[in-house]
């Protein structure tokens, strides 16, 4: 799952958002440097990778992707389920997400401190550009691929999703209404081992 579906899982909780967030930030076992709510959020973070990435469905579905997409198809559907939520929002939160968002940017720049460099820099560009957001229409999702598309050559191929998910939105989108709520289940059990 991409970033929006990240803070998410955060429950309204800015130091676990912030930790949400620094899950793609942080490499190893050692979670010292961070407050226990961001650790929380780290781990949830990973969790929700890992499940992700081993969902018998969502596994199923990347063979829509041709290559050379395909190396990307993990990618490409976090970022469309990321539009998916945001288009279904209310269905999964109380909270607007105009609200939702407006609290992911005051827990990043609360726990600013605490945040890697690299995050620090990548808070102030997704606020900037109304990233999260830019999940409700289509476009965010063309964007964002766009723009990692721009990372290096390698990832050059990853914009060719664009044309994959719009021609296979309704089985991307059964997938999604699926695995989303097994996701909410999942994390919920996994939240009470944290």
């Amino acid at each position: 799952m991409n970033f929006l579906a990240h803070s998410l899982f955060a429950q309204g909780n800015s130091e676990r958002l912030a930790g949400q967030f620094a899950g793609d930030f942080v490499r190893g076992s050692d979670l010292s440097a961070f407050s226990v709510g961001m650790q929380v959020g780290i781990r949830m973070h990973r969790f929700i990778d890992h499940y992700t990435d081993h969902y018998p469905e969502a596994i199923a579905v990347r063979a829509v992707f041709k290559p050379p997409v395909r190396r990307f198809a993990g990618i490409v559907t976090d970022v469309l389920f990321d539009h998916y939520l945001a288009k279904d929002w209310e269905k999964y939160s109380k909270v607007s997400l105009e609200k939702h968002v407006a609290h992911v940017h005051e827990s990043l720049a609360e726990h600013h401190d605490q945040l890697p460099d690299r995050l620090k820099r990548f808070a102030a560009f997704i606020e900037s550009e109304k990233v999260l957001e830019g999940n409700v229409e289509f476009d965010g999702v063309r964007l964002t691929l766009e723009r990692l598309s721009r990372r290096s050559k390698r990832f050059a191929p990853i914009t060719g999703g664009v044309e994959i998910v719009q021609a296979h939105d309704v089985e991307l989108k059964a997938v999604f209404d699926q695995f989303f709520p097994d996701l909410i289940r999942a994390a919920e059990e996994h939240r009470e081992t944290l």
